[in-house]
């Protein structure tokens, strides 16, 4: 089979053969491959900064879709999503022809639902459910900040916000981003900085800040934030560090609400609520697809914003 295997931190990830995986034993599946997320999460991972430092050489890939081969015997057969359990962190990840998982890592999904979709959609559809709802706990007739409305966490915010309720506002760099914010967003706003908000009428307005950006952000938008107001922390690809000025922020009485979707357990119920919502349509989700073998230049679309929403490699 073939494997995508780290050897340095900070660097592409080699195509190569490997030897095919085998359970280690009861408890475990080998999985065949269909398509496997490239996410932020796996690029923070391959850079070497990250919390978790496998001992490299390293298959990445936290996400993926699959079919069960070898086994649990009531799994074999049924189409999975493999995530969890260690996968693409402590243990070989997604990114190969071939896998093994724990089973407490693989949930069953429908044979109708996209290879490249099923692979992508966990982390951002569980991420903007927890954000909307048992985090930020949006409520009819808030208004919502939502900064990168394009993204793939991004978008899904927006469409849950909406169907909890609140007044949707969509942040975005330029047109183009624009272009991807899901129709349910009330307002679009394109720009960066509190003027954008002071030119849509929306400044000082703002409920709740649902922020997928980082960076500095929440400083910039603090002073447009309604007193006793809540920032949900999702995301920093605009930057890794936050500076604030705790006058200012005791002063607005804004709720600091960090994301941690590694420790947030999502029910099954949840799960596939979502994922029948993403199966007829009723949500929706950009989802990119390119060939395993491009995966270097999968990496670097990735990382340098090129596409939005989310983006998977199919086998």
């Amino acid at each position: 089979m073939l494997a995508a295997r780290l050897y340095r931190w900070n660097e592409a990830p080699v195509i190569e053969e490997s030897p095919d995986p085998v359970p280690a034993g009861d408890g475990e599946v080998t999985v065949v491959m269909e398509a496997a997320a490239v996410t932020h999460l796996d690029l923070t991972l391959t850079s070497g900064t990250f919390a978790y430092r496998p001992e490299l050489p390293f298959v990445p890939g936290t996400a993926g879709v699959g079919r069960v081969i070898d086994g649990e015997p009531a799994l074999v057969g049924r189409r999975v999503l493999v995530r969890g359990g260690g996968i693409g962190l402590e243990r070989s990840g997604t990114w190969a022809q071939r896998m093994t998982a724990p089973v407490t890592a693989v949930r069953t999904v429908p044979e109708s639902i996209d290879a490249a979709l099923a692979a992508t959609c966990y982390s951002p559809m569980t991420t903007a459910w927890a954000a909307v709802e048992p985090l930020g706990t949006i409520a009819e007739g808030e208004r919502v900040l939502v900064t990168g409305a394009s993204g793939g966490v991004g978008s899904m915010i927006v469409q849950l916000a909406a169907r909890a309720g609140g007044r949707v506002l969509a942040l975005v760099r330029n047109e183009k981003q624009a272009a991807a914010v899901p129709g349910t967003a009330h307002e679009i706003l394109v720009g960066s900085g509190p003027g954008v908000l002071a030119a849509a009428g929306a400044d000082g307005g703002i409920d709740v800040l649902l922020d997928t950006v980082g960076g500095d952000t929440l400083p910039a938008f603090l002073p447009a934030m309604r007193h006793g107001g809540r920032a949900v922390l999702i995301g920093y690809v605009a930057g890794k560090t936050l500076s604030i000025d705790l006058p200012a922020l005791l002063a607005q009485d804004v709720t600091l609400l960090p994301m941690n979707m590694v420790r947030r357990h999502v029910p099954d119920d949840v799960f596939h609520r979502l994922l029948s919502a993403l199966g007829d349509g009723s949500l929706k989700l950009n989802t990119t697809t390119r060939p395993f073998s491009d995966l270097p230049e999968t990496i670097t679309a990735r990382t340098d914003g090129s596409v939005t929403g989310t983006l998977a490699v199919t086998m």
